[in-house]
């Protein structure tokens, strides 16, 4: 009993006498009891989600974490599956449900957005600039190293004759690296004026908001475990297994444990398939800015985009949802980057999504061959067998398509190169990139 002493540490008494009450009967008849049982969990695990902190009894984080109500319910084969999620692993992209809220009742991350959960959507909310600082940090530590490089280059420039050869191609590199500075330059002035703009816009806005009524924050915090609740539904479908806790009769359908450990490395290899998705222009500065990612309990099928941006903060990271528990392998990851891609897409188009860029083009395609579905739905399956299929040289998409991604989408040169070897069809695109670049250039 000591472990549930753990994880009803700080729950109502009653709540807990119920639940052992249900748990019980469900354990003599699975079956007959298991919608009740279903129920008086979600009690339990909401009640837990209200009062987790970085404090909280490991039980307890493992109930949020992973659905785990009971250990015995899990046979040692699935302990020793599961044994990776245990762990912390620090990271500024993925997080397990218990480290998401511990985050958003810090206010390190502002409350996610559901419009059946939190009515008021279009109050304001403060800028989360935290990753353009980053940024802006990064940038200028990269033309610290432009403005060593270019010293030494000028440190070159010495003859007490004529200019030999070597100094002329120097010349070039000087040229070349005070135009890298230029660029670089203008870029920080881009990210200085949008971090000056957004601060002012933070502090104008806590003001009004100390002489507001001071009980809305804790009201929007609150509702996150509801919308965590939501994400799960919505991670296992409307006709997968909605039975909340993890047992070993149901881990029979899961084809992979996606832990933070397991999508940290897959993330690694996915910056050099899908670059462009993980950067974000503003005003002109191209900013790495990687969406969070949420990963929810639960026995999943899909992987999706929450919101593509932080509510109505365009300079916000958006939210996507991947189910540890995957019943469809590592395809819910790029599902979830894939609809990400287009919402990010659309959102930042300004109404012109049917027109202009990947959208437009893409929708484009669509019509011209009379595709009577979801365009966002027909994204997304393409969108997958780009990044698993066709960066492995697998061809897998029309050509249109195809053509299309690899003008907005494009791999790093290191897999187009790589490409341009296996098939004509790609040697023929990543040619043609080259000539581009070469004209450019001239």
């Amino acid at each position: 009993m000591e472990y549930f002493d753990k994880l009803f540490d700080g729950i109502d008494e009653s709540l807990k006498e119920e639940f052992m009450a249900v748990k019980e009967l469900q354990e003599k008849d699975f079956q007959g009891h298991k919608e009740e049982f279903a129920e008086v969990f979600w009690n339990v695990y909401m009640a837990v989600c209200e009062c987790i902190s970085e404090d909280s009894p490991t039980e307890q984080r493992l109930l949020i974490r992973l659905g785990l109500i009971d250990p015995r319910y899990l046979s040692k084969d699935d302990l020793e599956r599961i044994k990776e999620t245990f762990s912390k692993q620090d990271s500024d992209v993925f997080y397990y449900v218990d480290e998401w809220l511990i985050a958003v009742k810090s206010g390190k991350i502002a409350p996610s957005t559901f419009e059946d959960v939190i009515q008021d959507t279009h109050a304001q909310r403060t800028f989360d600039i935290t990753w353009i600082e980053k940024e802006y940090e990064r940038k200028i530590f990269e033309r610290t190293i432009e403005e060593d490089k270019l010293k030494d280059l000028t440190k070159g420039v010495q003859s007490k004759g004529p200019y030999s050869k070597a100094v002329y191609v120097i010349f070039d590199e000087i040229i070349k690296s005070i135009g890298n500075l230029r660029r670089m330059d203008n870029e920080i002035k881009s990210l200085f004026e949008t971090l000056q703009n957004a601060k002012e816009q933070n502090q104008s806005l806590r003001n009004a908001t100390l002489k507001s009524d001071k009980s809305k924050d804790k009201e929007s915090i609150s509702t996150e475990p509801q919308v965590i609740r939501q994400m799960m539904r919505k991670v296992i479908g409307k006709l997968g297994n909605q039975y909340p806790a993890l047992i070993s009769n149901y881990m029979k359908d899961i084809s992979m444990v996606l832990s933070k450990k397991v999508l940290s490395s897959m993330f690694e290899e996915f910056k050099h398939i899908d670059p462009t998705t993980l950067n974000r222009d503003i005003r002109g500065a191209n900013v790495y800015m990687p969406p969070y990612v949420i990963l929810v309990p639960g026995y999943g099928e899909v992987g999706f985009c929450w919101e593509p941006v932080e509510g109505t903060n365009i300079y916000g990271r958006g939210r996507l949802v991947v189910p540890i528990f995957s019943k469809k392998g590592s395809e819910p990851f790029f599902q979830a980057f894939g609809e990400y891609r287009w919402k990010i897409d659309k959102e930042l188009s300004f109404g012109r999504w049917m027109e202009e860029g990947l959208t437009g083009e893409y929708y484009q395609y669509l019509e011209k061959n009379n595709y009577k579905g979801s365009p966002v739905d027909a994204f997304v399956k393409d969108y997958v067998m780009w990044v698993t299929k066709e960066a492995s040289g697998i061809q897998k998409l029309d050509k249109e398509v195809r053509n299309i991604f690899w003008r907005y989408m494009p791999f790093d040169d290191s897999i187009k190169e790589k490409l341009s070897k296996v098939s004509y069809v790609y040697q023929q695109l990543w040619e043609k990139d080259l000539r581009k670049r070469k004209s450019k250039e001239r």
